[in-house]
């Protein structure tokens, strides 16, 4: 490899970890899995926020979303910003002389806390078109030269709406029978939800292809054998109980990382999306800014069991302005703590799984189990939630008052409120004034 070293970062839109690589028995992701076999697969990964622009800014600052700023939505109404005083990856690496490109969906603000030295946001077609995804990542290869690089590559895909109904040159669509389709367990399985997701893993088979054409840009241009190659998703799937939830169906995510001349690992440590910052720049021998709450994962991609890391962080607090549902969570290997900040609130959808036919059959015929889970119980949460995991991994049964697990709770909240306090969450001072007790500190 050479000495000064290259990132090609590949994010997907409400792409849960559904690829042939972890496990899936329908969907056709033949680049994902070609790359899988010379990269470090996680299969505990977890986006820190189930929301696209508070997640993106997570993964490009490093900070948690109540730290960051970039609380919800970025655009229209909503216009949520990063803090200016936030570090993130184009700005760091760009002091330091790397080309930073952006292509298609970045979704955060402002432009002072995610300078790029190439924009190229605007796609032809727009960043579902896959081909010209990979024309903007040749044309960038082509202005950088031998300049090492970052290069953060935001596909459409497979987003709600799923972009089926239009057709794009280069692009042989892989479509799916809907009566033959995996039902997730959390999900009713009702015709409307098998027909939108045979539609979900048709988009999610373009971007396939839409991530080998990116990864051959790459091999094209004489790259990758300098590059570090990692593909992710912003959060879960686009459905009721995935995106913007507190489950793991809204968390969990597919992460691979790739290197010049590594080998096939399938790692089974618990990141979030908090450590994708430091990884970034400790691969590229960039000096990380002080404060960042997680490490880099640069020293455990080629172990597949590695010590200390058994449990990960989340927090979620607005996806639109209208979704306020905040939570913080704490998830380890058997357990997993939720603690709900305002739990008298109803679990708003966002407006695009709300208008759903998923959704709308869900109300529309009072269908009262979605799946495995309890309707009422996705809508209405207490304020401390308990799962075991392993033994329920659709998150159906709060197991919060068994006697037998009130040490196992008590170690995780006071866990969860340590977080709180270390990383400065704004709604310490809220859940004071609630009463909470054993939390100090706070931003005022």
């Amino acid at each position: 490899m050479n000495e000064i070293l290259s990132v090609l970062l590949l994010i997907a839109d409400d792409w849960s970890p559904l690829a042939g690589c972890y496990g899936s028995p329908v969907i056709q992701t033949p680049n994902v899995d070609a790359l899988a076999q010379r990269a470090t697969r996680f299969d505990h990964a977890y986006c820190t926020s189930p929301s696209c622009a508070a997640s993106r800014a997570n993964i490009l600052t490093g900070h948690y979303s109540h730290s960051h700023g970039q609380y919800g939505h970025s655009h229209s109404i909503h216009n949520f910003h990063t803090a200016t005083s936030m570090p993130s990856i184009p700005k760091q690496l760009g002091q330091a002389g790397y080309a930073t490109g952006i292509i298609g969906k970045l979704h955060v603000q402002p432009q002072s806390v995610y300078p790029w030295t190439h924009d190229l946001q605007k796609v032809p077609g727009g960043p579902r078109n896959v081909p010209q995804m990979a024309a903007q990542a040749k044309g960038f290869f082509d202005d950088i030269g031998d300049q090492p690089f970052y290069l953060h590559m935001g596909f459409t895909d497979p987003h709600r709406d799923f972009g089926n109904r239009h057709t794009y040159d280069g692009v042989e669509e892989t479509k799916y029978d809907p009566n033959e389709v995996p039902v997730p367990d959390f999900l009713p399985d009702h015709p409307d939800v098998r027909a939108e997701l045979a539609e979900y893993y048709q988009s999610i088979s373009r971007l396939d292809l839409g991530f080998g054409l990116a990864i051959q840009a790459l091999r094209d241009a004489g790259r990758a054998d300098d590059t570090m190659i990692i593909v992710m998703s912003d959060h879960g799937m686009p459905f009721p109980g995935g995106k913007a939830s507190s489950f793991d169906s809204g968390h969990h995510c597919p992460l691979l990382i790739a290197r010049p001349g590594a080998a096939e690992v399938e790692s089974d440590a618990l990141v979030n999306w908090s450590n994708i910052a430091p990884t970034v720049l400790d691969w590229c021998g960039v000096e990380p800014p002080e404060g960042l709450p997680e490490r880099s994962l640069v020293p455990i991609l080629d172990e597949a069991h590695p010590e200390g890391w058994d449990e990960t962080f989340t927090s979620h607090t607005f996806h639109e302005v209208t979704n306020y549902y905040p939570y913080r969570a704490l998830r380890g290997r058997q357990y997993k703590y939720v603690r709900n900040l305002y739990p008298e609130l109803t679990r708003p959808l966002p407006s695009d799984l709300w208008a759903s036919p998923t959704w709308q059959a869900v109300t529309g015929q009072g269908l009262e189990m979605m799946g495995k889970r309890p309707t009422e119980a996705f809508l209405h949460q207490r304020a401390e939630a308990l799962f075991d995991v392993q033994a329920d991994p659709v998150e159906a049964v709060n197991l919060i008052d068994e006697p037998a697990l009130q040490q196992v709770a008590e170690q995780m909240r006071t866990k969860v409120r340590q977080f709180r306090m270390a990383t400065k969450d704004p709604w310490v001072l809220a859940s004071r004034q609630a009463g909470e007790e054993g939390l100090t500190g706070g931003v005022s």
